[in-house]
């Protein structure tokens, strides 16, 4: 006992403040910061511009937040939009963007007839 004892009093002690962080941690911690859609040199984003929406031309929610691209009229710039914004201005353009994606499977006999398609 006194021997093993001894070796761990030898054994040198590593410095665990010069450890570089793991890609996952660092990861991990970019997660928590919520991330703000950036304005471009004081330009007003989004429903700020007062313009009224076209489409929905994609969706991402790479932020944490699910954000829909919104193509404007009488523009030719689009903008991310955070999704429960676009859900109270215009509904109907998110409904739309929403069906076109929706395939209707009449063939089958089972099951509702609808089939999302990837």
């Amino acid at each position: 006992m006194k021997k093993l004892e001894r070796k761990k009093e030898e054994l040198p002690v590593k410095e665990t403040s010069r450890k570089r962080k793991s890609i996952a941690v660092e990861k991990d911690e970019d997660k928590k910061k919520p991330k703000k859609v950036p304005e471009e040199n004081g330009k007003p984003r989004g429903f700020d511009r007062g313009l009224e929406a076209e489409k929905v031309v994609g969706a991402t929610d790479s932020s944490g937040e699910l954000m829909f691209l919104m193509k404007w009229r009488g523009c030719d710039e689009a903008d991310l939009v955070p999704a429960r914004m676009a859900n109270l201005k215009c509904p109907q353009v998110i409904i739309q963007f929403y069906e076109e994606r929706l395939k209707w499977d009449t063939q089958t006999e089972e099951g509702d007839g609808i089939t999302q398609v990837a």
